[in-house]
């Protein structure tokens, strides 16, 4: 879904793969739609990472029409659309969109400016999730995202989660040598705990000289740690750590590379909903379109 070239505020961020990630949310979100359509909850969308509603790539190449856009255009309708947006000025552009764009669904839309992780909070403490059901789409461009978020998600047991996991700077918080202590409190928060610090790191088994004669420096260093973590390594552990909260999560989330080949983010998808009937559904949806768009 392109657009052309005429843009209020350039919205540069992403690459040759943003088409792909949204193509996938959207095959998804026009699914969710179907399936859900005959049943008595009322459906949500939330979109945490908003924008304005349209794309231009980094690199200048495309120019797309964002995720908030593709669902108030999608020919099936939620009930309800929540878009949080961090920046003033992109809230705006989002909400004149809005009103200019699509005014018949402007009574069904709420736009919240301000931190993503406080606002969906706001939101699913504000909705009765007993007769709702919702669809989060967490896009974020680094480490916005709290681990204390997606446990407030898992626990509405309503809402299916798409995730873009910060893999690269995931990847550039965990150094070789170990000293990753900078960062050890970003990525506590990012993954929920510290198990990450035994899973990607163990102690170096080679010897040196400052083993052998240590002095008074390297003791107070304590023992020297190598990283050890691959990237499928690190999917496995991502993908493992959001099974502790969610009752399902897909096997196959999409790893993005930039042009080098070097993975940028883990595109992944999650279920909070407790019926076995309702995951596989769900899940069999995701699994699909993850394999083959």
């Amino acid at each position: 879904m392109r657009m052309g070239k005429q843009m209020a505020t350039s919205q540069k961020f992403g690459g040759h793969w943003t088409e792909e990630k949204l193509n996938i949310f959207t095959s998804y979100l026009d699914a969710y739609l179907i399936a859900l359509q005959n049943q008595k909850f009322k459906k949500i969308y939330i979109d945490a990472f908003a924008g304005t509603g349209e794309i231009e790539t980094s690199d200048g190449e495309q120019h797309l029409v964002g995720s908030a856009k593709r669902a108030l255009s999608a020919d099936m309708k939620f009930d309800h659309y929540y878009f949080i947006e961090a920046d003033d000025q992109k809230a705006d552009e989002l909400r004149n969109m809005v009103n200019t764009e699509f005014p018949l669904l402007m009574r069904m839309v709420t736009i919240y400016c301000g931190d993503a992780n406080d606002k969906l909070a706001q939101i699913i403490n504000d909705v009765d999730w007993r007769y709702n059901r919702g669809l989060l789409f967490l896009d974020p461009y680094a480490t916005q995202v709290n681990w204390t978020t997606l446990v407030d998600v898992s626990r509405t047991q309503s809402i299916d989660v798409w995730y873009l996991f910060p893999f690269s700077v995931l990847e550039r918080m965990l150094p070789k040598n170990g000293k990753y202590d900078r960062w050890e409190d970003c990525i506590d928060r990012l993954l929920g705990d510290s198990g990450w610090q035994t899973e990607f790191y163990r102690k170096d088994p080679q010897l040196t000289l400052f083993d052998i004669f240590p002095d008074e420096t390297t003791i107070n260093q304590g023992e020297r740690l190598v990283k050890d973590a691959n990237p499928e390594h690190v999917k496995d552990y991502i993908i493992s750590r959001l099974e502790t909260i969610f009752p399902c999560v897909s096997k196959h989330p999409r790893i993005f590379r930039n042009v080098k080949r070097s993975p940028m983010f883990l595109f992944c998808f999650a279920i909070s909903n407790k019926s076995s009937a309702a995951q596989n559904l769900a899940l069999k949806i995701a699994d699909y379109i993850l394999k083959n768009k």
